[in-house]
């Protein structure tokens, strides 16, 4: 199983046994999701597992129940509260932010081709990676924004503002959550 775990916080936000898709050249991760019923009592259970015999996966009883995206209970997601449809725009267009996601940047071209020295994939990065990379970002916005009152923002439980954050649309043709790739690794499990 390949788990995407975000670059600043170290936890895990999703893994291949969800659908997903690299859309916005490669920028953002598209993944279905659904809501769920669960219990905050019950043990998260990993997806794609094979349930045992003797669990026909429902809890009984008088715990009560939930409503939650899969995303957001199998890997303990928590709604961001603070960023509003302004703060959005502030976060992709921080100088902190975009000086570290250039690092990432760097340090993929690095994943990508151990040859290249720091210097090599930094020039790489400032001779336009980041640039076509940005584009794709502002395309992703163009898309997110006029939709926002359909839009909920979640991070992961250490709730890091330099986190990444992952953006869920929904409506009722689907609900999918939206991740910037480049602010994960992935590791194979």
């Amino acid at each position: 199983m390949l788990v995407f775990i975000d670059r600043s916080t170290g936890e895990d936000h999703f893994s291949d046994a969800f659908t997903y898709e690299e859309i916005f050249g490669g920028a953002i991760v598209k993944v279905a999701c659904k809501w769920i019923q669960c219990s905050d009592t019950e043990d998260v259970k990993l997806a794609g597992s094979n349930p045992s015999a003797e669990d026909d996966g429902c809890e009984e009883g008088s715990e009560s129940q939930e409503r939650k995206i899969d995303l957001v209970h199998q890997f303990k997601l928590v709604e961001c509260h603070y960023m509003n449809k302004k703060g959005f725009k502030e976060w992709l267009t921080d100088e902190d932010n975009l000086k570290r996601w250039k690092q990432y940047k760097t340090d993929i071209l690095q994943e990508q081709n151990y040859k290249l020295s720091d210097e090599e994939a930094a020039e790489q990065v400032e001779g336009g990676v980041m640039k076509e990379w940005k584009k794709e970002l502002t395309n992703f916005a163009k898309f997110l924004l006029p939709q926002w009152k359909n839009v909920m923002i979640f991070h992961d439980v250490k709730e890091d503002i330099e986190g990444a954050k992952i953006f869920y649309v929904g409506d009722e043709k689907s609900d999918t959550f939206y991740y910037i790739k480049d602010l994960y690794r992935s590791e194979k499990f």
